[in-house]
């Protein structure tokens, strides 16, 4: 018998990563531009803030839905950085990473059959998600010729009597497009008009590059009371092996579901990452714009080399450390094939550099190719140099 799970794809980018690796233990050299993991090491006063709870023995089960000390201390940045409307920090749902937060929030949502409309291309987990809440992913298509900008005309008209939310991801992974507060106005705008919940995900919120600022959707007065904010520690703070993430939730039923699935799924976040991430919150901000300014300085160098290189037509992102490009027509192909996968394979064998094949993030990424930049700057500046010569080559 079939299992839900069963739709569950392993995903590219593990396949990807897999296969470097094991070039990597048989000595050859790669390049790690494939996955989303920040190469900077956590801000010091949030190690130190770890090894004190270890210290003190704070290594007990902590309040199923977080430490008070962490919760107040994202009550305050919610509410100061990011505008959003929370009475308390009862509303606040500490989760172990954003993924762990999407897979609970989609299953206290979702009935079977549910529509939830998100951009394609999209990070793929976001679709396995919703199948996994019993819903269905319904994708809109963002288009190169607008910047992949979530078009609202669009989300109206794939709304149907099945459908319960509109997901939205600024920065987006894997375009690193930034919605402007226009569009972001239309989408709240939408979904007021049609009785939606909005998601978003605000995992990027601090990569954001040239001077554009980040607007939280549950910040806009449409928004407002149906918005579940989401966020992710790993990319501001490097604390991606850390797993930390939290919920904001201001539907009392939707919040009294997540407190029991949280309890029965992890029964609460590792308590020192707990006391880590306070401190992350609570204490200086210069290491997140120090890591913004330098993947920034990475986007700069690898998208000059993209643009000097044949056969791809790169995608200048305003946020994340993604640069998204186009493959184009011309490309000649790898070991008979000319698909994302192709392009993958080639620059693997080629030069050791890693990448993602658009397919794997919805219908609409195929026939693109996603670089991260996340990896060393060192690792970056050498891809960067290796992409134009060995793209050229391709066509010998």
């Amino acid at each position: 018998m079939s299992h839900i799970v069963d739709s569950v794809s392993l995903g590219a980018i593990v396949q990807v990563r897999d296969r470097l690796l094991d070039m990597q233990a048989k000595g050859k050299k790669i390049l790690r531009l494939e996955s989303g993991d920040p190469s900077f090491d956590i801000p010091a006063h949030v190690r130190e803030a770890m090894e004190k709870a270890l210290r003190d023995g704070q290594t007990h089960y902590t309040a199923s839905t977080g430490i008070p000390l962490l919760r107040n201390a994202i009550l305050k940045k919610v509410t100061e950085e990011n505008g959003l409307g929370v009475a308390s920090a009862d509303q606040v749902v500490v989760t172990n990473g954003g993924m762990h937060g999407l897979y609970v929030l989609f299953r206290a949502m979702l009935e079977a059959g549910d529509e939830v409309i998100l951009p394609d291309p999209m990070w793929t987990e976001i679709a396995e998600n919703i199948r996994l809440g019993g819903g269905i992913p319904i994708p809109v298509r963002l288009h190169p010729e607008t910047g992949y900008g979530y078009d609202p005309d669009e989300i109206e008209a794939a709304i149907t009597p099945r459908t319960r939310a509109i997901f939205v991801n600024t920065p987006h992974n894997p375009t690193g497009a930034v919605a402007a507060r226009v569009t972001l106005e239309r989408i709240a705008a939408i979904a007021a008009n049609h009785n939606l919940t909005l998601i978003s995900d605000e995992a990027y919120e601090h990569v954001i590059f040239d001077g554009q600022k980040h607007v939280s959707l549950g910040s806009l007065p449409a928004a407002q009371r149906r918005t579940v904010s989401v966020y992710s520690m790993s990319k501001t703070y490097a604390m991606s092996g850390l797993r930390m993430g939290y919920l904001v939730v201001t539907d009392e039923l939707l919040l009294e579901r997540l407190k029991k699935l949280v309890r029965c799924t992890i029964n609460g976040v590792n308590s020192v990452t707990q006391y880590g991430a306070a401190a992350a919150l609570n204490g200086p901000q210069d290491a997140t714009r120090t890591m913004a300014a330098e993947y920034q300085s990475r986007r700069d160098m690898l998208l000059a080399a993209l643009e000097e290189s044949p056969y791809l037509e790169p995608f200048k992102p305003g946020g994340a450390f993604y640069l998204w490009a186009k493959i184009k027509e011309d490309w000649p192909g790898y070991q008979g094939k000319a698909d994302d996968w192709s392009m993958t394979n080639y620059l693997i064998d080629r030069v050791g550099v890693g990448s993602s094949p658009g397919s794997a993030f919805g219908p609409a990424g195929a026939g693109h190719i996603r670089f991260a930049f996340s990896c060393s700057t060192e690792q970056v500046r050498e891809a960067a140099g290796l992409l134009p010569a060995a793209l050229r080559a391709a066509g010998g």
